[in-house]
């Protein structure tokens, strides 16, 4: 499956340098997860893409990846994997390094919602 960036610009996907990713895992999907879009999003997925889906899936893109502020803090989440070998990708353990980086502050960014 391809995972690729939302907004390629954004300080957060850098280390994919447009590139996306492409790598051999199954994709998650979680029931009306989304249907506010309190979140900026990072990575997707192209569902019309993939190949081998045991049913249909309503969206046509799944976010694998985003940001938000939550209280006084700061949220990053990330599945784009859940396959060992994906940690070899340097760009994917540079981008969670940023991701963590933009937890703790260090890294400044848009993390506006996106909203319906």
């Amino acid at each position: 499956m391809h995972v690729k960036e939302v907004d390629p610009k954004h300080p957060l996907v850098q280390a994919f340098k447009g590139n996306g990713l492409t790598h051999v895992d199954e994709p998650y999907f979680f029931n009306n997860a989304y249907f506010d879009y309190n979140f900026r999003p990072l990575l997707y997925i192209e569902i019309d893409k993939l190949e081998g889906m045991k049913k249909e899936v309503d969206e046509k893109v799944n976010y694998v990846s985003w940001i938000k502020r939550h209280g006084k803090g700061r949220v990053f989440y990330s599945s784009p994997s859940h396959n060992a070998q994906s940690l070899d990708h340097p760009e994917l353990l540079q981008f969670f390094l940023d991701g963590l980086q933009y937890v703790v502050g260090d890294l400044k960014c848009d993390d506006s919602p996106i909203g319906k």
